[in-house]
């Protein structure tokens, strides 16, 4: 009944990394949802991979009394992702909101990638390819694969073409993703976006001299404090500045002592050029043909401790990994800047 030894219960289940659950936790976990839908509570759910708390989830994320942050978490937390109606609604106008923090962006592009979606559905969530940034877009490129519907296929192409951060991933995954598809798809629609987002690209780092000189003269650190706070740029789904932003990447505290502003500039831009030492991005793969990608956190006794680019931590053990290679790309996608205007970027 103590409200402290219960919290230590909730944060030991879902701090776990072994996956270990209990038919007694289910049912005391059942009864708590029932009366109260607090984070603690949906994190410990989320960590036991149970379909039996799915129904409570749905109609809680399905209730628009309830906050949004809680709604999306509880459909996070169910084993399975049912977006319908009210629910479908809620995770579009998450994705689609700039105002949204961006991990909550991140996670509703992972939902509506990884939800079975009708037609109507996926014709509806189309126009968000066009202007997702490149996190998010990552976790939005499923849909091509998924859909069996060559119209729309073609449509989310379409729209997909218009987003100037289409060069953010590399070229090879936008084929793979269509190999199954009408050709004209990638070659007349996807292939010409991308080149000329590559071009674009080029002419960026040309101009790289000039906008480190503008950083310098005309950048104003405390708009730019405010910019990392709103979550612009997608910085704080990744970076901790304080206590502010989440530590996937390295913390940028005190990142103006050691590094130029062309140095920062060129990190935004092209972060691939210099990889943090300790954050490169690793794929594990798995014995059950699974494949994680992420940084590697910590080597535990149970396994290596990753964490992936929406912040979510899982315990791979040592006895299943087959295969774990270090990428040479990061785990932050180009394009980033794109999604601010210049005095913004400068000024960040």
């Amino acid at each position: 009944s103590s409200p402290a030894v219960r919290g230590a219960a909730l944060s030991i289940i879902a701090g776990q990394t072994a996956g270990g659950s209990s038919d007694a936790w289910l049912a005391t976990l059942g009864k708590q949802l029932d009366q109260s839908a607090d984070p603690l509570l949906l994190d410990a759910i989320k960590k036991l991979k149970s379909g039996q708390f799915d129904a409570a989830l749905q109609a809680i994320a399905s209730d628009s009394k309830r906050p949004l942050s809680i709604r999306l978490k509880a459909l996070d937390s169910a084993k399975g992702v049912n977006l319908t109606g009210e629910t479908f609604t809620m995770v579009k106008g998450v994705l689609s909101d700039t105002a949204t923090s961006a991990s909550a962006r991140i996670q509703a592009a992972a939902m509506l990638a990884n939800a079975p979606l009708d037609k109507e559905q996926q014709t509806a969530v189309a126009p968000l390819l066009a202007a997702a940034g490149p996190v998010e877009l990552e976790k939005l490129l499923p849909l091509l694969r998924k859909s069996k519907d060559a119209d729309t296929v073609r449509t989310f192409a379409t729209e997909l073409a218009k987003n100037p951060a289409i060069a953010s991933q590399q070229e090879s995954i936008y084929r793979t993703a269509l190999a199954d598809k009408p050709v004209d798809i990638f070659e007349t629609i996807i292939l010409p976006a991308y080149n000329k987002a590559v071009a674009a690209t080029e002419a960026k780092k040309r101009l790289l001299p000039s906008l480190a000189e503008k950083a310098v003269s005309t950048g104003n650190a405390s708009a730019g404090k405010k910019h990392f706070e709103a979550g612009k740029g997608t910085c704080i789904a990744c970076h901790k500045i304080g206590e502010t932003g989440r530590a996937i990447g390295p913390d940028l505290s005190r990142i103006g002592a050691i590094r130029t502003e062309r140095d920062l500039l060129e990190s935004i831009l092209f972060p691939s050029n210099t990889l943090a030492r300790d954050y490169e991005a690793h794929i594990i793969e798995t014995s059950d043909g699974q494949s994680t990608m992420g940084v590697i956190k910590s080597h535990t006794a149970e396994g290596l401790l990753v964490i992936d680019i929406a912040g979510q931590e899982k315990t791979v053990p040592h006895g299943s990994i087959t295969g774990n290679t270090t990428l040479t790309t990061s785990l932050m996608p180009m394009g980033l800047d794109q999604t601010l205007p210049e005095q913004e970027l400068l000024d960040l």
